[in-house]
């Protein structure tokens, strides 16, 4: 029996055996053994169930059936009776399997006949499941001629199944055939069950265990490892077999793998409860803290016999501890950073502690204001009133609010204010004091010197040389200065409109409704009743104050007595009526002028060509082709002169220009024909930068060749005086979006201010008008285009304008 044991333990394979053991009233009965390992998810063995029954019956009952075949086995009757009277299932089956016969237990438990045993009824008596699991088993065991064993379900008469051993043994011949089958069933309902127990017990069991917050595990005396619980294998994802070195493995932080040995290795040895905290490395490289705790379990004699386990995740634990630290540390760094003196005084008024701004100042150390010495800090005008205010407070349970001077560490008193709470406990007990202390000393001076500005700034008010107001968001007075009181010979109280002219009222009130609603500064004159019942008028200002969300607080109002103004500017209308006619008559002798200068540039163009053409005709023989060609030229400047005073009495009867499409490129180069002798005359190199293939224009050809004519001019005698610099003139033309830029840029003296060339009368020369410009400027914005001019980075001034493009051009 010990060899079956051992060979068991060795192999790890099931035992089955049946021996004799003695009862405690000293009788020895058999029992059939048998062991089972119980196994972890790896295969390793974690315990033996072991079942015993007891057989004893039976086994009396095999020993009588073996004696009575030696006895009687002459006697087939008897040998049946026998058999018949064993408590225990027989069948005997032919060579192949087919049942022949049972005894009567058979008959009895199943409730069949001994025709119906012989039948395939009697195969309905197995469980159907079995039948399909054991059908291949039972063809193959019969055909090996051994013996032979299995389980299975046998129907009870009631209908109920269970469990049987079934076991076969084979009768053989002289030839070593089978001549038949005889098989036992002996009934193993009750250990069946009981082992089905023992697995959900172990199943339920391993569930726990595996369900506890934590890693499970067990180790043996020597803390060798026995058992892990599988969330110990997912979280670090090694098998048993590899944690169970983890002294040599990565489990562990290599910072704390010499401490956990050495607490483990300590508990081992020592027998003390294990407790150490470390870093386990989980299956995803990241490590996380754990709380190990091992307990040992004692045998009777109080040796140690297992070590039990537990390891909890405490590292999101760990995290809040070391956040709560980072807390802290912030916290206190917070409160040293306050803009404030805080301090902390136990239920008596001692102080216990006081942050760092509040020893800077005092220049004392926590030590030195420790209990009541902080009131010797105190301002000796107010330490007797601040000790008053305390008693009372503390007495009372009441916050200490006040305000007293404080020594600083220099020796000077600054002004602080003081607030002083009390922490109160369940039961409404003072437990101790956290008091803000603030220097205000600035702002005391501050709000003196505000006090003071405030009374400036009244003096100010009362004493401006204005009628000053405040009214409210409806228009009411609420304030007037004192020169609105002794004006009107009312107080803000007694004001309204009554105090307006009646013709004035409708609209005075009219736009102080619209003001009120609206919230838009407005202003307005208007007549007041003085205090001697005189009507005075008054300029009056009125600004809405806003808030920061943009509505009206109140209205501020300024206003002036303008009576004097008024009739002054009604002298001043009577004198400018009367200078109206003088300005007049110069006026006529202005435009005169202007028509003078416009027209002097054709007829001396006209008087030049008619000298030509006279010598042209003094030639022998006369040069008839010159001459003609000098007296067409004659011809075009009289109808430009005649153009030009056409066009000037449009112009003042403000008519329109008679406009037509234009190449302005063309325009330009006529007006350089035009002028090509004076420009030869005055030394003048004149160049074109035209933009070819520029749309064409609306526009009136005598006004703009006119203007043109008058820019290039006026080029021409910017020049006239240059002499450290060659005389050029360029005219340019280009496309600026929708509209045509015209640039005519020389290299004269320049002006001053360009933008007072285009006035009327205004002029840089000795001998001209200053009318040129100015009618330049009314011809280019009559045909909606712009004219300016601006000084050349060199030397001279470049004029320039536009003309709007026609819509053909644009699209």
């Amino acid at each position: 029996m010990i060899d079956v044991f051992r060979r068991s333990l060795e192999s790890g394979q099931p035992y089955d055996v049946e021996l004799r053991q003695r009862g405690a009233d000293g009788v020895y009965r058999w029992f059939h053994v048998q062991g089972l390992p119980v196994r972890d998810a790896d295969g390793r063995i974690l315990r033996w169930c072991v079942l015993q029954t007891d057989i004893d019956q039976r086994k009396r009952s095999e020993s009588a059936l073996t004696r009575a075949f030696e006895e009687i086995a002459h006697s087939e009757a008897e040998l049946r009776t026998i058999i018949d009277a064993i408590p225990q299932l027989i069948v005997a089956l032919g060579a192949d399997g087919r049942f022949l016969s049972a005894n009567q237990a058979v008959l009895n438990y199943t409730g069949l006949t001994k025709e119906e045993v012989r039948t395939e009824s009697f195969r309905d008596v197995f469980h159907p499941e079995d039948s399909e699991r054991l059908r291949d088993v039972r063809a193959l065991a019969i055909s090996r001629k051994v013996p032979f064993e299995y389980e299975r379900r046998v129907r009870r008469r009631d209908g109920q199944y269970r469990w049987f051993l079934i076991q076969y043994n084979p009768l053989l011949g002289q030839r070593g055939e089978v001549i038949r089958w005889y098989a036992t069933g002996t009934d193993i309902d009750d250990r069946k069950r009981a082992e089905d127990v023992l697995r959900s017990n172990e199943q339920s069991l391993r569930l726990i265990i595996d369900g506890i917050p934590g890693f499970v595990s067990t180790a043996n005396a020597a803390g060798e490892i026995e058992l892990l619980s599988r969330q110990v294998l997912e979280y670090f994802g090694k098998t048993a077999e590899e944690l169970k070195d983890w002294a040599v493995s990565d489990a562990h932080h290599p910072d704390d793998l010499p401490r956990v040995i050495e607490a483990y290795t300590r508990a081992i040895e020592t027998g003390e409860p294990l407790d150490v905290e470390t870093r386990n490395r989980r299956a995803d490289g990241v490590y996380r803290w754990f709380h190990v705790r091992g307990r040992p379990q004692r045998d009777a004699d109080g040796r140690i016999v297992r070590w039990y386990n537990l390891v909890t995740d405490i590292d999101d634990r760990k995290r809040a501890e070391q956040a709560l630290r980072q807390s802290e540390h912030e916290l206190r760094q917070i409160i040293n950073s306050v803009p404030g003196m805080i301090t902390v005084a136990d239920s008596p008024g001692g102080q216990e502690y006081a942050n760092k701004r509040f020893l800077d100042f005092t220049g004392r150390t926590l030590e030195e204001m420790s209990g009541l010495n902080g009131l010797k800090m105190i301002h000796p005008d107010e330490q007797e009133m601040v000790t008053n205010e305390w008693l009372r407070c503390s007495a009372l349970g009441q916050p200490l609010e006040l305000d007293h001077r404080l020594r600083r560490f220099d020796g000077a008193y600054r002004w602080v204010h003081v607030r002083v709470d009390p922490l109160l406990d369940d039961r409404g007990r003072i437990v101790r004091w956290y008091g803000l202390l603030t220097d205000i000393d600035d702002q005391r001076s501050a709000e003196e010197a505000l006090r003071q500005s405030e009374r400036h700034l009244k003096l100010v008010v009362e004493t401006i040389p204005a009628l000053v107001a405040r009214t409210t968001t409806d228009g009411a007075p609420d304030y007037v200065n004192r020169r609105v009181v002794n004006f009107l010979g009312r107080e803000a109280g007694q004001l309204g409109v009554g105090v307006v002219h009646p013709d004035d009222r409708d609209v005075f009130s009219q736009r102080w409704h619209h003001a009120v609603t609206t919230g838009e500064a407005w202003e307005q004159t208007f007549r007041v009743r003085r205090a001697d019942g005189e009507y005075r008028w008054v300029y009056q200002r009125n600004e809405p104050l806003l808030d920061r969300d943009g509505r009206v607080v109140c209205w501020y109002s300024v206003g002036f007595d303008i009576t004097d103004s008024k009739e002054m500017e009604e002298m001043l209308r009577s004198t400018r009526r009367k200078l109206s006619a003088a300005m007049q008559i110069a006026t006529v002798a202005e435009l005169s002028a202007s028509i003078a200068h416009e027209i002097n540039q054709p007829l001396a163009s006209v008087v030049t060509n008619a000298h030509a053409c006279q010598t042209w005709l003094s030639h022998d023989p006369p040069n008839l082709e010159r001459a003609q060609a000098t007296l067409d030229r004659i011809i075009r400047d009289g109808h430009s002169a005649a153009e030009v005073v056409r066009r000037i009495r449009a112009l003042f009867k403000e008519a329109a220009p008679i406009k037509a499409p234009l190449d302005i490129n063309q325009i330009v180069a006529e007006v350089l024909r035009v002028l090509s002798d004076e420009l030869r005359d005055n030394n003048i190199i004149a160049e074109t930068e035209l933009e070819a293939d520029l749309p064409m224009i609306e526009a009136d050809q005598v006004q703009i060749q006119q203007t043109l004519i008058n820019l290039v001019h006026n080029a021409i005698e910017a020049m006239s005086g240059v002499t450290d610099r060659a005389k050029s003139l360029v005219l340019s033309s280009r496309r600026l979006g929708e509209e045509l830029l015209i640039q005519v840029r020389d290299r004269g003296v320049g002006i001053k201010d360009p933008a007072l060339v285009f006035e009327p009368f205004f002029t840089t020369k000795e001998s001209g008008m200053g009318m040129g410009l100015s009618i330049c400027r009314s011809i280019i914005e009559a045909h909606g285009g712009r004219i300016w001019a601006a000084a050349n980075q060199d030397a001279g001034t470049t004029f320039s304008f536009t003309l709007l493009l026609t819509s053909a051009a644009l699209t």
